[in-house]
């Protein structure tokens, strides 16, 4: 079953990505553009090559990733490669911070210190499983801030595998406006990324 909380997403991201381009490239060029990213869809791309998903994790995780990969292979076909890859990056953007907004609650510092342990475990762990893209540790250090350290990131590991290494910190992008635009109580700092060649993904949520 597909959450529905990326299916929204995907759908709002849709939209975005068709005004976006009818507005960068003129409305013929996009959609023969989205015809391109249609067809590819249907046979199976990107991960054609790759067989099967292993699991639902891995499914899901395609399917995130997916038509954004597809959408920019089209594109370097209308525009230079800088041109699509910083329109990708805008609609990839866009759709993480909505599919963020729907799965990650206001994080109150007060609220999380004040629960009893189970309560709070319980809580943090309903945050995490909703990122079926990545293995990671969800936890609170004292009244400073709340950790995320990220082991295995799908996204990370499917688009090298299809050849596409270098759009891995496109999916990064939304993380930071996401916390800045809708989490009033944090700062986000993230000194490593496994998207840049970190051996982890580092996210520390700071109490301002």
């Amino acid at each position: 079953m597909i959450p529905l909380t990326m299916i929204v997403a995907e759908q709002l991201g849709a939209l975005y990505a068709v005004r976006l381009l009818v507005r960068e490239i003129g409305l013929t060029a996009a959609l023969k553009v989205f015809g391109g990213v249609a067809a590819d869809q249907a046979k199976g791309e990107p991960w054609r090559k790759l067989g099967p998903a292993p699991d639902r994790n891995d499914a899901l995780s395609r399917r995130q990733i997916g038509g954004a990969v597809i959408l920019e292979r089209r594109l370097r076909c209308a525009v230079s490669a800088e041109k699509a890859r910083a329109l990708v990056g805008e609609v990839v953007k866009y759709a993480s911070v909505e599919f963020l907004k729907r799965s990650i609650p206001a994080l109150n510092k007060h609220e999380l210190i004040s629960m009893p342990p189970e309560k709070r475990d319980s809580f943090l762990t309903g945050i995490k499983d909703k990122f079926f893209n990545s293995e990671a540790e969800l936890s609170l250090n004292g009244d400073e801030s709340l950790d995320l350290r990220i082991t295995r990131c799908r996204f990370v590991e499917l688009l090298a595998a299809i050849g596409e290494a270098d759009m891995a910190p496109v999916f990064c992008e939304g993380d930071g406006e996401f916390f800045a635009a809708h989490q009033d109580g944090i700062i986000l700092e993230r000194p490593e990324k496994l998207s840049t060649g970190g051996k982890i993904c580092d996210f520390r949520f700071r109490w301002k």
